[in-house]
């Protein structure tokens, strides 16, 4: 036989050889995904790990070999094997999400949740999207009472107010003190409505105190400077702040113990001047029923000032309860919440400021569905009622307020920092005083970067 000959039926042999290794490695692998599924990854393991030598670099095998060193407890070489399998195909989310729950087995939170958050970017089914948040509302958790964790956010937005003043629509008003003498109201005491022009900035710090006994420390941050770009006598910068102890007793119990203050500054003259201070304190009990429900009481003493008008002062007592549910497996992955509250704020000065004081209670309510992987649907109503005391010496009587808020707005998440939200509110204060009964609109797009 001529040696090319040979040489070619050598070389159909080899092949039929290599074709058929080919066949029963993939069948191999078949067998080991079937272990798999069925629970036993030991078994799995041991088929595959003679042909890791050989196989190593082949996405199909080192998914597999993956799933079965993790779930067999070899979290180690999982990691190894899923990194070939997104180093081959980046896109692969399955495998990128074993990748995690790996890293997660071999305590390395960071990794975990680098990998989280990218499978986050991929446009992902509801219920998988649902299980990444948990683990990754778990992992920062974990952060926030293990580590030092600053959280800083900076958001910009562009709207229209068509009642930037919260000020009464009449322009003529009777005071039964001067025998129901009317007056003409100023314009910077009727209804004003102006684009609006929103830039605000907010840091959040958390820091553990002792990791064992559940205890951290959070201190929040936020400044916000509201320009009303028709009325500029109505801008106004806003600041909060609050540090406290964070104190989780267990997986169901967390309580939490504030130092909180706030501030109001109005731009404008002398004469629309109604800056407001608040400081105090404030506690929360929040306790996880299971996993769709949660209950929450409240409370808080705060001192309220007015440095433009003293009279106004008070000191103001609140408390309340909530609860919130998510309707696990249901589609578009709905949340709701509510909570009644209520409260006093008595007058500084009985003298001259009985009739600032009140008692007021309320209820609040809303929720939220997710629209698509990226998109949510929120919205919250409230209503309050306030009962005032003492008699108004303008308008000789005793006031009475009954206030609704609601508002309502669509969240898309671009990635995991970038975040755009139009918005529309609606606040309505009816009240029997003409000066304190208004109505406002107020529509808004916001954007906002989470670093």
């Amino acid at each position: 036989m001529p040696q090319s000959t040979v040489m070619r039926f050598l070389f159909f042999i080899a092949l039929a050889l290599s074709s058929s290794m080919v066949c029963a490695a993939d069948e191999i692998i078949r067998q080991a995904q079937a272990l798999v599924d069925k629970g036993q990854p030991q078994a799995a393991y041991e088929l595959l790990k003679p042909m890791e030598e050989a196989r190593a670099g082949d996405p199909e095998f080192d998914y597999i070999y993956g799933l079965s060193a993790l779930d067999s407890g070899r979290p180690l070489e999982a990691v190894f094997a899923l990194e070939r399998t997104i180093d081959a195909a980046p896109e692969n989310g399955p495998a990128r999400a074993e990748l995690a729950r790996a890293y997660l087995a071999l305590g390395d939170t960071d990794e975990a949740k680098g990998e989280f958050d990218k499978l986050k970017d991929m446009d992902l089914p509801s219920d998988v999207e649902r299980t990444i948040d948990s683990y990754i509302s778990s992992i920062d958790q974990y952060h926030d009472r293990s580590r030092l964790r600053y959280r800083p956010y900076v958001k910009m937005g562009l709207g229209y107010d068509t009642n930037v003043n919260s000020a009464t629509d009449q322009n003529i008003i009777a005071v039964p003190a001067l025998g129901g003498l009317a007056f003409n109201l100023t314009d910077s005491s009727r209804e004003s409505d102006s684009p609006i022009w929103d830039l605000g900035a907010g840091l959040r710090i958390t820091s553990p105190l002792d990791y064992a006994k559940g205890l951290s420390l959070f201190i929040n941050g936020e400044i916000d400077h509201r320009l009303a770009l028709d009325e500029a006598d109505f801008s106004a910068l806003l600041a909060n702040g609050q540090v406290g102890i964070n104190w989780r007793r267990n997986e169901r119990n967390q309580f939490r113990f504030s130092l909180d203050g706030n501030t109001v500054r109005v731009e404008g003259s002398s004469a629309v001047r109604s800056d407001r201070e608040v400081i105090g304190t404030s506690g929360q009990w929040q306790y996880t029923m299971d996993e769709a429900n949660q209950f929450t009481l409240f409370g808080q003493a705060s001192l309220v000032r007015y440095p433009e008008q003293r009279v106004r002062d008070v000191n103001r007592y609140t408390g309340g309860v909530g609860w919130g549910h998510a309707f696990l497996g249901a589609a578009f992955d709905p949340v709701i919440f509510i909570s009644a509250f209520g409260g006093i704020e008595d007058e500084k000065s009985e003298s001259r400021g009985n009739h600032f004081s009140r008692d007021f209670f309320g209820v609040r309510g809303g929720g939220q569905i997710r629209i698509r992987s990226r998109g949510t649907l929120f919205g919250t109503i409230t209503f309050q009622a306030s009962n005032y005391n003492g008699t108004d010496p303008t308008f000789l009587d005793t006031r009475d307020d009954d206030f609704i808020d609601f508002n309502a707005g669509y969240r898309y998440q671009f990635d995991r920092n970038w975040s755009v939200s139009p918005t529309v509110a609606y606040n309505n204060n009816d009240s029997n005083f003409a000066t304190s009964d208004y109505d406002r609109v107020e529509v808004m797009v916001m954007v906002r970067n989470d670093f």
